[in-house]
């Protein structure tokens, strides 16, 4: 009986999924796709129906004869789940429908002094009491710039500046009770929508997102290496020079150290760019493409600067993993085609020859709320469950 009810959960699991995926398939559609009997198709969807989890759209054009089949969709006005994602100077609050769109999006200052965990937990529930309304919320995922240690229910991120005895997971599991809550690093979260959404046609690749820190996430047939955990690999935390500035992380020469935006002033003063910033309250990857787009000669040298450093880099990577193809995503794609051009030509100068010299680099084609869109598939393919009561599960891989 267990293993029957097991076998319903997973098949009734994967018709949701392939009906999320595929807009307006029919029964007869799902039955080829998943290799089930028509009978146990209909039954399944006649069952997500009546719970009110996809609607059927009535009957479409088809070219077989006979009754026309019946298109089907996820219900977007009913399941949803709530996104946060925890940058270092902004918490951002999504709500992404049962398709995987981003309806809303809002953003607020973390406020000084105050408990992590307090904060983001008053942020969610202001946001849910405001927009939810009958929505049925699946689930709460917060994404963060950092590694979870499953194990020891910790965030260890450099971006955040948390301490070793942070205890924000926990925190958070006492604040949201009623709710499966899970937490996932941001690069791995772009990474999944990349294969999700993205136009990519590699099974080999590295999703690399340069934001204020930088990381990057390995994808062997189709999977994330270490899943939405961050552990499997620390990029940002490469050394490009073991005579460099000490890191928090207790490295030195790490190189978000030196293509992060939180890092971008100083670097504009090691290139004899900071008067073109003048008037800028805080310099950003965007200000600096743009300006280099323009012509400023200072913004040139900062592009050029931040691709070399990222090409070296680029070149240990790709000589221990071999990858077809880096992907690269975040606010760095904001430097724009200059700094894109510049790091294909200088990536071919470094590392193993045959190597780099195969690898295709580009930036991602997905827009800047990837990262909400893949958290929420992520916890839906990976952690969702239609059988089991979800309330009060915490999720960190």
């Amino acid at each position: 009986m267990i293993n029957q009810q097991v076998i319903k959960a997973v098949n009734k699991k994967k018709i949701y999924m392939l009906i999320s995926e595929n807009p307006g398939i029919s029964r007869v559609n799902l039955a080829a796709r998943t290799e089930l009997s028509k009978t146990t198709v209909s039954a399944l969807v006649d069952e997500l129906i009546q719970e009110g989890r996809i609607v059927d759209e009535g009957a479409v054009e088809s070219k077989r004869q006979g009754r026309r089949p019946n298109s089907l969709a996820v219900n977007d006005r009913r399941d949803c789940v709530i996104v946060l994602n925890w940058r270092k100077r902004t918490i951002q609050v999504s709500l992404v429908s049962a398709g995987f769109e981003v309806e809303i999006l809002e953003e607020t200052a973390p406020a000084e002094g105050e408990d992590p965990a307090v904060r983001i937990w008053s942020i969610t529930k202001d946001f849910m009491d405001r927009h939810c309304g009958e929505r049925h919320v699946l689930g709460i995922c917060l994404v963060i710039p950092g590694i979870i240690d499953s194990e020891k229910k910790r965030i260890i991120s450099m971006v955040l500046s948390l301490g070793v005895d942070d205890q924000v997971v926990t925190g958070l599991r006492e604040q949201v009770k009623d709710l499966p809550l899970a937490i996932f690093n941001d690069t791995a979260c772009l990474a999944y929508a990349e294969n999700a959404f993205g136009n990519v046609d590699i099974k080999n690749y590295v999703y690399l997102n340069i934001n204020e820190g930088v990381g990057a996430s390995l994808i062997q047939n189709g999977n994330i290496l270490r899943g939405a955990t961050g552990m499997g690999t620390q990029f940002g935390h490469f050394s490009i020079d073991r005579d460099g500035e000490p890191c928090s992380c207790g490295n030195r020469g790490c190189l978000e150290n030196r293509i992060g935006e939180i890092v971008l002033a100083k670097r504009a003063v090691e290139c004899n760019a900071l008067e073109e910033f003048e008037g800028t309250e805080q310099i950003l990857f965007c200000h600096v493409g743009q300006l280099a787009q323009q012509g400023k000669p200072g913004a040139l040298r900062l592009i050029r600067a931040l691709a070399d450093d990222l090409s070296f880099g680029l070149g240990n990577l790709i000589t221990m993993f071999h990858p077809d193809t880096i992907i690269i995503g975040g606010m760095g794609r904001k430097l724009g085609d200059l700094y894109l051009e510049r790091v294909l030509e200088r990536v071919k100068t470094v590392g193993f020859r045959q190597f780099v010299e195969d690898v295709d680099i580009r930036f991602t084609t997905l827009r800047e709320d990837a990262v909400f869109r893949g958290a929420a598939k992520y916890f839906m393919d990976t952690h969702y469950d239609f059988m089991e009561d979800m309330k009060g599960k915490l999720f960190l891989y």
